[in-house]
């Protein structure tokens, strides 16, 4: 069962610290670089935690993706800053991964933000930052990504359009496969929906309360995660947005076109979550009215015995007059009064059966077994 796991504690920086202050989470993982240079001809993948040594690699190749993995060591990410000329205003954003999506434009390049999903006993948003400048593209995340390998492979290929295309196209792919990643995650928790769903119909139980809010809660994250993607996207395919080719803009409109598709899901799903409450409350209600009907029925029913067992109860002397409960004298006085207050209850079951107040469920299994 995959349920919302609560968010990590967000990491800011203290309050009174300058702007541009880079002071990573506590759980941030050590930082690892990894160059993949291409162009239509060659392709050099190296990994190193060197930044000198990847800037040598990078010499020369048309198309330079960087891809970071790990923001711990500021150091590190403080060099990258340098070499590309990021103001410190990004690289502060880089390390505390709280940021909402976004894209921020600068002189030399464009900081896109992304919020990247991962399950792992629950649900994780983790944040994606891309710096796409005019021959590169550097990429900030908190762990590997194991979405981005295709996006690796197709690089691999001699062939592929993305080797004869600018790093903007790159920039596209990577997007692109990050808001696919969505889909398999929302599919999963709509059939979590749709299982929750006929178990609350089944047998509502206190416990589907917690499963309920969980998955409510889950709905809300992802909801945050893509709903300013498409603020995003449309920033992009803006003309006049520098880097990004009008070539490219033509497939990013494709993105919003799936981003549209991942926010009606989310509405549905929103929708089914708040409903599941009503229909929890509903099924509750109707049990606690089932106990209510029988437990009245059963008390019905046994105010005319009790009535009887009273009467016959009754301290009258048959002796002072034939009038005072004869019955008392005759053999079968005492199975007679059985007989009366049965006759009574049976009467009463017939007559509530015959008005559909019992019988219910009965009566339902029965028109099923015969339609089977």
């Amino acid at each position: 069962m995959l349920l919302h796991r609560r968010r990590r504690r967000e990491h800011r920086s203290s309050p009174g610290e300058p702007p541009g202050s880079l002071a990573p989470a506590p759980y941030a993982r050590p930082t690892h670089l990894r160059l993949i240079g291409y162009d239509a001809d060659r392709l050099i993948d190296h990994q190193s935690t060197d930044v000198a040594e990847i800037e040598e690699r990078a010499r020369g190749v048309a198309n330079v993706w960087i891809d970071v993995e790990g923001l711990r060591d500021v150091d590190t990410i403080r060099a990258l800053g340098e070499r590309y000329r990021l103001h410190p205003l990004t690289l502060e954003d880089i390390v505390q991964v709280v940021q909402r999506p976004k894209v921020d434009i600068y002189e030399k390049y464009l900081f896109v933000v992304l919020r990247l999903p991962r399950l792992d006993k629950g649900l994780v948003t983790e944040q994606l930052a891309i710096v796409l400048g005019e021959d590169f593209v550097i990429t900030f995340g908190e762990r590997p990504s194991e979405g981005f390998d295709a996006v690796r492979r197709r690089l691999g290929h001699v062939h592929s359009r993305m080797r004869s295309k600018g790093v903007d196209y790159l920039a596209y792919a990577l997007i692109d496969a990050l808001i696919d990643a969505y889909f398999p995650i929302l599919e999963r928790y709509g059939e979590l929906l749709d299982e929750l769903e006929e178990e609350i119909v089944e047998r509502s139980t206190d416990k589907l309360v917690s499963r309920i809010h969980a998955l409510r809660r889950t709905v809300m994250e992802l909801r945050r995660a893509i709903w300013p993607l498409r603020e995003v996207l449309n920033t992009l395919i803006r003309e006049g947005t520098p880097y990004v080719q009008a070539e490219t803009r033509v497939f990013l409109r494709d993105c919003i076109d799936h981003v549209s598709q991942l926010l009606d899901m989310i509405e549905i799903d929103r929708e089914v979550t708040s409903t599941l409450f009503d229909l929890h409350l509903s099924s509750l209600s109707t049990r606690m009215n089932e106990i209510m009907k029988v437990l009245t029925i059963i008390a019905t029913i046994f105010i005319p015995l009790g009535f009887v067992a009273g009467l016959y109860g009754m301290n009258f002397d048959p002796e002072v007059s034939p009038y005072n409960m004869p019955e008392l004298h005759w053999r079968y006085g005492y199975l007679y009064a059985l007989l009366v207050m049965a006759a009574m209850a049976f009467g009463m079951l017939a007559y509530f059966w015959a008005k559909g107040w019992i019988g219910g469920w009965w009566r339902r299994g029965g028109r099923t077994a015969k339609r089977d």
